[in-house]
């Protein structure tokens, strides 16, 4: 379909797209004022727990690595089971973790929390960049994505505000309760209100049509790059794409063998200069 016909066809349709981007952004927001909670907090469970830095230190570094594998972890989950399903997993299993840093007082129930959280949380950009992909064509993809993704300054800023407001009234417990109730309410409306483009009954034809007006991408091979040798004065013809031989020089070995030579230089020279 041509631009000026599917301009004007789409131009009285439907716009449910924007919705699910904003549901998107709504759940970046918790995402990221869940994460943060902690560290606005930390003054009070400091005073109030007695833990150390080096015990702060141990929370964050395995919540780090639970969030690492959560990207993967939680992706592939989103994957097998489908994004409705697959960030509702995700939301769900942090709201719960972050709602049981309230109930935890050890350096251990916080690392148990903290690790669950980050399982949990690191499904949130996998599922969200797979949603636009599903409900934007490539021409709308990274204002939907910017949009989405401005929700982790939000959220970041929202933090502070909801809890010195929280535990100026209920103490620091119930602030974990509060962000976590709010991203469980969403996974309510988010189950009631996502559906495919194609089986969602507020898309209109117009706006599936603009949903998958893509073009078709050729699929038909390119020809392999060129690689005619090039010569180099005083040495052996270097052939940048040819694979490194054993006791032979290329463009790509030269440049590994000079970086790492260089870096050695610079930790002798430290050395003795120490």
């Amino acid at each position: 379909m041509k631009e000026s016909n599917l301009q004007a066809f789409t131009k009285a349709t439907t716009h449910y797209r924007w919705v699910i981007c904003a549901l998107l952004f709504v759940i970046t927001t918790i995402n990221y004022m869940d994460r943060n909670i902690l560290g606005v907090l930390k003054p009070t469970i400091q005073s109030d727990l007695h833990f150390t830095e080096t015990d702060f230190g141990n929370i964050i570094f395995f919540f780090s690595i639970a969030y690492a594998i959560g990207y993967a972890g939680m992706g592939w989950l989103t994957d097998k089971i489908g994004i409705r399903l697959g960030l509702a997993a995700a939301a769900i299993l942090w709201c719960l973790a972050s709602t049981a840093h309230g109930m935890v007082a050890s350096v251990s129930g916080f690392i148990l929390a903290r690790i669950v959280l980050g399982l949990g949380e690191g499904g949130n950009f996998p599922t969200c960049i797979k949603t636009i992909a599903t409900w934007f064509p490539v021409r709308d993809r990274a204002l939907a994505t910017g949009i989405f993704n401005s929700g982790s300054n939000i959220g970041a800023m929202l933090a502070p505000l909801i809890g010195a407001l929280v535990v100026s009234l209920s103490g620091w417990q119930a602030a974990f309760y509060v962000t976590g109730a709010i991203g469980l309410v969403w996974v309510v409306y988010w189950l009631m209100s996502y559906r495919s483009p194609a089986e969602h009954p507020r898309v209109s034809p117009g706006e599936l049509a603009y949903i998958n007006s893509d073009p078709e991408i050729a699929t038909k091979k390119s020809p392999g790059p060129s690689c005619s040798p090039i010569p180099a004065p005083g040495s052996t013809l270097l052939a940048p794409c040819s694979p490194i031989r054993p006791g032979g020089s290329t463009t790509t070995g030269f440049r590994a063998s000079s970086t790492a030579s260089f870096m050695f230089r610079c930790l002798r020279w430290g050395c003795r200069s120490s």
